[in-house]
């Protein structure tokens, strides 16, 4: 038998060269480990913040939308402090021409969910409308629209309802008063839709003033925007013939690495009411 030449002297890897790739491996899969973690991390801030934005410009839509078909002698703010939390909260209500949806129109069609207007192209109102701010039972603060369609009033063709009175507010009722000064209209808060979550106050000591740090756009919390607004999650402001709108939306991000840091993002618009 013959063997090749060096074939038995051949040396094998040492324990040192072994122990060295074993390391240079370890460390570039710590490398790739901690960019993938990083990237994974930033595309889980990045689909937070968008879903957020998305939350309010949703929410955003659909009142500007309902709100250019309002009169503005119809429609008015108001504003409270809330036995949930202690905080101040504002709303908005409104008469509306849009009727219930599960109840046949008066002109006989299946769906009453349009805009009814009389013959002087002025609307018939058929239901109460308001946006208002509602904390939940586990914390969560939403915007939250509720509607009424005349479960204690007729609406359609009903006089001396508005403009209402804002009254007062318990932890399940929001209560108005009608223009004939007699009428109590009673909305439950534990009702309505949610429209967005994550509302936000800027107003931290609940005083009702903007105070120094609560407008400073300070990345921390509480978080706040630095608009010169005292901000309470959804902001309405009456004007002649218009009505502006801010929603402040405000989470922090779960996760242990991302614990502590706050997303937000502002909306504003300005609505023109259909009559003045």
């Amino acid at each position: 038998m013959f063997m090749r030449k060096g074939f038995l002297t051949r040396k094998a890897f040492s324990l040192i060269e072994t122990l060295i790739v074993s390391v240079l491996f370890i460390f570039i899969m710590l490398v790739l480990l901690t960019i993938l973690s990083s990237s994974r991390m930033s595309w889980q801030i990045s689909q937070a913040q968008t879903d957020l934005y998305q939350s309010a410009q949703k929410a955003m839509i659909e009142m500007a939308g309902e709100l250019t078909e309002v009169s503005s002698g119809f429609a008015d703010t108001f504003i409270f402090v809330d036995p949930l939390n202690g905080e101040y909260v504002q709303g908005v209500w409104f008469a509306s021409s849009r009727g219930d949806s599960l109840v046949a129109g008066e002109d006989g069609s299946a769906d009453n969910y349009y805009m009814h207007l009389a013959v002087n192209n002025l609307a018939d109102w058929r239901s109460l409308v308001l946006y208002c701010a509602y904390e939940t039972s586990e914390g969560t603060k939403q915007l939250r629209r509720y509607v009424d369609y005349g479960s204690s009033i007729d609406y359609y063709a009903g006089a001396n309802i508005f403009p209402l009175t804002f009254i007062s507010a318990t932890a399940t009722q929001l209560n108005f008063l009608e223009a004939n000064g007699v009428t109590v209209i009673t909305i439950n808060r534990t009702g309505g839709r949610v429209l967005a979550n994550d509302i936000a106050t800027e107003d931290t000591n609940n005083n009702n003033l903007l105070d120094a740090g609560e407008n400073d756009g300070t990345a921390s919390a509480p978080m706040d925007n630095s608009d010169g607004f005292l901000d309470y999650g959804v902001n309405f402001t009456k004007n002649v013939g218009t009505i502006r709108i801010i929603l402040f939306l405000c989470k922090e991000v779960s996760g242990a690495k991302q614990a502590g840091l706050i997303l937000s993002t502002v909306l504003r618009t300005t609505v023109k009411f259909r009559q003045p």
